[in-house]
């Protein structure tokens, strides 16, 4: 997009209407955001009774002992795990070579892509809870089809990629930390709302309790139906074909063409696209105005930063089993509190942290040099301040004796209250980029840092289930000090994150 059709991060973005309904524009990606996620809300609560349910199955125990049993726990942790790993590292290794795609042919068939493969993966937990079925009798394996689809469509990571590169597309360069808090808000409005709909849906006069999944995956085919028609390209045209005649496009085509013929290209291949578009977080060369040269490690801090927090998150699918095994709350109970979490976190991208961005954060100004450097530590305070009570908040659940069912409701809260962490890491990475003079590699590390989310959650499923299924008799709080010690590394790595009050150049060797 051109700057003069760029919507500037002081601009309400819900104030009007888009100027043209052809226009893009972040207003488009609400219905996507917020649709998407009630979907994956309206299936979370029902996933974690499916790997129940699997797991008990497979142990020949009946459900009633199964809620206290912690062989059942670790197993149906250790299934959700495998799924979730699998899932993410095909995600990883997908997700670079399809933002490159996406840079080539537009956003609108990346998210369609992504948006295919959580349909699918829906569609396999409806057939994995359909009773006298092959599906049925080998649930534990066959469940792996789901992740596969998912992970290869690029999945949850390549999909907020594209939706942070369509915003960006849509947007002046500078701190965004307004706009993908908001649209974060968005996420969390969908995931608050969705198990409140599913728990609707599955009342006490149904037949299934997992009639969820029919409803998830009915507004995932709607919502691509609205991608495919009615969203508009934000990438412009011209644009696109550019990038597709570039020398390096011509390159790439040219290494594909053996991809069918030798095994070792391809695999060369997918590890290119696990590697290359992380390389942009390598310290660059720069050079200030007195001509001294030394690398610029601030993008290298705040990707390393973002890292350790995303693997901090894959906390919330074990939060959730620790949550049913020690309180035996039904998948509804589960539900509700899952929507609670969603609604905190929803109120502090919606309403405290636009204040504070609104109160506190420097205005950006075009023809200021030394502006940037205001909104880098402007978005550096913050994001250290939400990772840093987002970490506490952990560390005070393992501190609290497990039976106070209060306090780990309230601390989940506080922990939620600090959802801020996601949305301001991305936009500092983003203004860090465009401090060192290289604003036009936004689109590369957007898709970068969904290779780091990715890359996060192959880790963090086995991290978290083997710990957990390992401390689960004895001390099963052990995950959130495992997540309070990530936390506060990532606070760490922010600390480094340097403040220059002086025009730097940017210069590659």
């Amino acid at each position: 997009m051109s700057h003069s059709d760029s919507q500037s991060e002081d601009e309400p973005l819900l104030s009007s209407s888009p100027r043209s309904s052809s226009k893009p524009s972040p207003y488009w990606l609400i219905p996507v955001v917020i649709v998407s996620s009630m979907a994956r809300g309206i299936s979370m609560a029902p996933r974690v009774q499916v790997y129940n349910d699997i797991a008990c199955r497979a142990l020949g125990i009946t459900a009633e002992a199964c809620r206290s049993s912690s062989d059942a726990q670790g197993r149906a942790a250790n299934i959700q795990a495998y799924v979730t790993t699998i899932m993410s590292l095909l995600s990883a290794i997908a997700t670079g070579p399809w933002s490159r795609w996406g840079d080539f042919r537009g956003r609108k068939p990346l998210l369609f892509l992504t948006l295919s493969g959580a349909l699918s993966m829906e569609l396999v937990y409806l057939l994995v809870t359909r009773e006298n079925t092959p599906f049925y009798e080998f649930a534990e394996q066959f469940i792996i089809v789901g992740p596969v689809l998912d992970g290869l469509a690029g999945g949850i990571s390549a999909f907020n990629g594209a939706v942070h590169a369509y915003t960006s597309d849509c947007t002046a360069p500078g701190s965004r930390a307004r706009i993908f808090s908001f649209l974060q808000g968005m996420t969390f409005i969908g995931l608050a709302i969705g198990p409140w709909v599913g728990s609707w849906i599955s009342g006490p006069g149904t037949s299934s309790p997992y009639n969820q999944f029919y409803a998830s995956s009915l507004m995932y085919a709607m919502l691509m139906a609205f991608v495919a028609f009615l969203l508009p390209e934000s990438l412009e045209r011209k644009h696109q074909s550019a990038r597709e005649s570039s020398p390096t496009n011509d390159t790439h085509r040219r290494r594909r063409k053996p991809l069918g013929r030798k095994i070792k290209s391809g695999v060369t291949e997918l590890l290119a696209g696990l590697i290359t578009p992380i390389s942009i977080f390598v310290p660059r060369t720069i050079t200030n105005w007195e001509g001294s040269r030394k690398k610029d490690w601030n993008l290298t801090f705040a990707g390393a930063a973002l890292f350790l927090y995303l693997v901090s998150t894959g906390i919330f699918s074990i939060k959730y089993l620790y949550a049913k095994h020690i309180y035996t709350w039904s998948a509804d109970e589960l539900g509700h509190y899952m929507s609670l979490l969603w609604i905190t976190r929803a109120i502090n991208l919606l309403v405290v942290l636009p204040l504070i961005v609104y109160y506190f954060k420097p205005k950006h100004q075009p023809d200021d040099p030394l502006s940037i450097w205001s909104e880098l530590r402007f978005d550096k305070l913050l994001a250290q301040a939400s990772v840093f009570i987002d970490g506490t908040a952990d560390a005070l659940v393992a501190i609290v004796p497990s039976s106070s069912q209060p306090a780990y409701v309230a601390f989940s809260c506080l922990s939620s209250f600090t959802s801020g962490g996601n949305p301001t890491l991305h936009s500092l990475g983003a203004v860090c980029l465009h401090a060192s003079g290289r604003s036009s590699e936004v689109g590369s590390l957007f898709g970068a840092m969904a290779v780091l989310s990715a890359a996060a959650h192959v880790i963090s499923p086995t991290m978290y289930a083997v710990t957990y299924g390992s401390t689960v008799a004895t001390f099963p709080q052990t995950i959130f000090v495992l997540a309070a010690c990530l936390l506060g590394s990532s606070v760490v790595l922010l600390a480094f994150i340097r403040i220059r009050n002086r025009v730097m150049l940017a210069t590659e060797l």
